[in-house]
């Protein structure tokens, strides 16, 4: 029979494994405490199945509570980006059409970009643009 010790750890580690993949952070924590109550429990600190559940609880849920927001908003930050305007005055080249009153996209620097006509004109997909200003990653144009 398998020993409670691999159990838990084998839960720890399933669980670990779908956090990488579905980055929600909520199993990790869950991981860890299963994780925890394996070591414990082959420790011998911890016997029987109400004093692993309880140290799998406490393990996974005083961390969650206590760290969750602060490591979200971390692992969140978004990195430095180019000042605003920072695109202004340079070229680029339609790639799905700007209309009036519709965001297309535009190719700037090998890459598309979400992009507004500043005067309200058509702008075809091929037409190449000046970038009149930068709003985030949006940019706003207009025709050559």
């Amino acid at each position: 029979m398998v020993s409670a010790e691999v159990i838990w750890l084998s839960v720890g580690v399933v669980l670990l494994l779908v956090e990488v993949t579905t980055g929600g952070f909520w199993l990790g924590f869950f991981g860890v405490g299963a994780i925890v109550a394996s070591a414990l429990a082959w420790l011998g600190v911890v016997e029987g199945i109400n004093g692993q559940l309880g140290v799998f609880l406490i393990a996974s849920v005083l961390p969650l509570v206590l760290t969750r927001r602060t490591l979200v908003r971390w692992l969140n930050k978004k990195a430095p980006g180019a000042p605003a305007g920072d695109a202004a005055g340079q070229t680029a080249v339609v790639v799905s059409e700007v209309g009036p009153r519709a965001v297309g996209r535009v190719e700037f620097q090998g890459s598309t970009w979400d992009a507004e006509s500043v005067a309200g004109e058509r702008l075809p997909a091929g037409t190449r643009v000046r970038i009149v200003r930068q709003d985030g990653t949006r940019l706003f144009v207009r025709s050559l």
